[in-house]
């Protein structure tokens, strides 16, 4: 989570789809991330309402700002996030988290049997939906724009003159380097992601085809 009030938007990061890239060109533009121990205590305790002291998660969900941000504030800013083929997505973390010893989950998906298991680790948890990110509780949209990974510099250009700063191309940041989706799916882990992801594939309009 990325909040400016200079040029009043809010960033929503979401897992692998370019947000270490647009972090790099954003965050000089951002308030700082509150430090001390005593901010991140009354932060995970849910104490402290004030977004400037309010130490969010890399990747926290659009209702925790919204929660601590005055309503017009929140209403004014300008609030854009982007998504990803949900199937492709699911691609690049599994071998994001395979390829870092040092991550929280990487333990848990080594010990898998395999892509397929890992689909069905992920159904449960609330974070491995972009919908989840993007929406109020009642599945309202509560963004301004959102942008999609293939169509990444175009979209990126389109924030850029919204906010009001001079486009440059993103950096290549934290890629993940894995075969080609489709190559990790068979009929039943396709219609897994179907089933499980449909809200978004249907918002969004992807399909198992489209690639970035």
């Amino acid at each position: 989570m990325l909040i400016s009030d200079s040029h009043e938007f809010i960033f929503l990061r979401i897992r692998k789809v370019a947000s270490t890239s647009m972090k790099a060109v954003l965050l000089p533009l951002c308030i700082p991330r509150p430090a001390g121990r005593l901010a991140h205590i009354k932060s995970r305790a849910r104490l402290e309402r004030d977004y400037h002291k309010y130490v969010f998660r890399a990747h926290d969900d659009i209702r925790s700002v919204q929660k601590r941000m005055p309503a017009k504030r929140f209403d004014r800013y300008f609030k854009f996030a982007f998504v990803r083929n949900p199937w492709e997505r699911l691609v690049s973390e599994y071998e994001f988290l395979l390829e870092r010893p040092l991550h929280g989950r990487h333990a848990r998906v080594k010990k898998l049997a395999g892509f397929k298991q890992f689909i069905q680790m992920q159904v449960p948890r609330n974070d491995a939906y972009q919908m989840n990110m993007l929406c109020d509780q009642q599945g309202k949209l509560l963004m301004d724009f959102v942008g999609k990974l293939e169509n990444l510099q175009g979209d990126w250009h389109t924030v850029c003159e919204r906010i009001g700063l001079v486009h440059q191309p993103l950096p290549r940041k934290n890629v993940t380097q894995h075969q080609r989706f489709r190559n990790y799916y068979d009929n039943e882990s396709r219609q897994l992601v179907a089933r499980h992801w449909s809200r978004e594939i249907e918002l969004f309009e992807y399909t198992f085809e489209e690639s970035s």
